[in-house]
């Protein structure tokens, strides 16, 4: 048990549906066709802003109101999307992510911090398995989920090319991550996408400004 890092209150991230709870939010909520294409980033933003709100006091602006059920976090979902808006490519940098995340920090008067780890493309230029697991398991430890941008996903079966996901829970022992996608809990192999993804990807907390 000493290698699993787990955030400390996901009943946070459960989500009443019409008729199901739902693990995490889903992209599929939004309105528009295009929104549910290319809405991961912003709805996983929405996510990391929701649970902090939750969790520390002082960031309770940043989604005031009750978003606990699916119609109540689809307006979160829809008020992200203007600051994590995604362009002809989507959301496919972390760049994009935290250019927008810390600006509704600062418009809901919640100043706001990023923790990113890129991992480009060439294999040779990417962190160590070692510095990964690292900064997933600091990041869960101080409760905070971890958005994941997976651009191709390798030979990991169960993840989505071109799409961001969030991380809850680490196992350091075997290098397994259990994310939220798409209102479902699953497992990916954090080394194996590592050794395998042919073009990257990166992580990103969310923290308040200290």
């Amino acid at each position: 048990m000493a290698n699993i890092t787990a955030l400390r209150s996901l009943e946070f991230l459960h989500i009443q549906g019409d008729d199901r709870l739902y693990l995490g939010a889903d992209q599929e909520w939004y309105r528009e066709l295009w929104q549910r294409r290319a809405g991961c980033g912003p709805t996983n933003c929405a996510q990391l802003l929701w649970y902090l709100a939750q969790t520390r006091p002082e960031c309770r602006g940043l989604a005031e109101g009750e978003h606990s059920e699916k119609e109540g976090f689809l307006s979160l979902m829809e008020t992200v999307w203007h600051y994590v808006t995604p362009g002809k490519m989507g959301v496919n940098s972390t760049a994009i992510f935290t250019k927008g995340a810390l600006r509704y920090g600062r418009e809901h008067g919640v100043p706001l911090s990023c923790r990113v780890l890129d991992i480009c493309a060439k294999p040779f230029q990417r962190p160590t398995a070692a510095k990964v697991l690292e900064f997933v398991g600091e990041a869960l430890a101080c409760d905070m989920p971890v958005a994941f941008l997976n651009l191709a996903k390798g030979a990991v079966a169960n993840l989505d090319s071109w799409h961001w996901v969030m991380l809850v829970a680490l196992d350091k022992t075997d290098m397994t991550a259990t994310m939220y996608d798409q209102g479902k809990e699953s497992a990916i192999n954090i080394g194996l996408w590592l050794r395998t993804s042919a073009l990257g990807g990166g992580l990103v907390a969310l923290e308040p400004e200290t």
